[in-house]
C-alpha cells in the first residue's frame, strides 16, 4: 500500500475548507487560497481535494447539474439543494445505513456499492422571496372592490 505524504499544500487546502462555512466547490476553495498563496495552482487544489477525500478528512458531495461540493463534516448524512438559489444544506433526516441493504434485497440484479441521496426543495430565504413575489402579483383588495 502506497503511503500518502502530508504536504503543506494539502494542509492549506484542508484548513481553507475548515474555515469556510457550509458546502464549498473546488473553485471556491481555490479562490480562498489564491490570495494568500498565489503559487498554489487550481490543479493542486483539485488534486489535494481528491487526496483529502481519499484520506476521509473531507466529504465530496456529487451535485447533479452542478459542481461537486466539499465539506469537513464527514459523518454520513443527506443533503438538500435549493431548486431556486442552488445552495446545498445538510438535511435533518437521520442517516439510514440500511438503505443500501434494503435496495440490495429488493433487486438482486445489482450489486449496490453506494447511495447518494440528494433532496431538492426551496430554502427558507427562497420560499420567502417566492411568497413575496406571489403577493406582488395579486391585485390589491381595494382594486377588486372598485371594479
Amino acid at each position: 500500500m502506497r503511503k500518502i505524504r502530508h504536504t503543506l499544500q494539502r494542509e492549506i487546502v484542508y484548513q481553507a475548507i475548515l474555515s469556510m462555512p457550509g458546502h464549498v466547490t473546488a473553485d471556491m476553495v481555490y479562490e480562498a487560497i489564491h490570495a494568500a498563496h498565489p503559487s498554489i495552482s487550481r490543479a493542486t487544489v483539485y488534486r489535494n481535494l481528491r487526496m483529502l477525500e481519499a484520506e476521509g478528512r473531507i466529504m465530496r458531495i456529487d451535485v447533479p447539474g452542478s459542481a461537486d461540493c466539499f465539506e469537513a463534516h464527514t459523518r454520513e448524512h443527506y443533503h438538500i439543494r435549493c431548486a431556486s438559489c442552488g445552495k446545498l444544506f445538510d438535511a435533518k433526516l437521520k442517516y439510514m445505513p440500511n438503505l443500501v441493504e434494503l435496495e440490495q434485497a429488493a433487486d438482486s440484479e445489482f450489486e449496490i456499492c453506494a447511495c447518494n441521496l440528494l433532496f431538492v426543495g426551496y430554502c427558507p430565504d427562497c420560499r420567502e422571496k417566492r411568497a413575496e413575489e406571489e403577493k406582488e402579483g395579486e391585485p390589491d383588495q381595494e382594486e377588486n372592490e372598485e371594479q
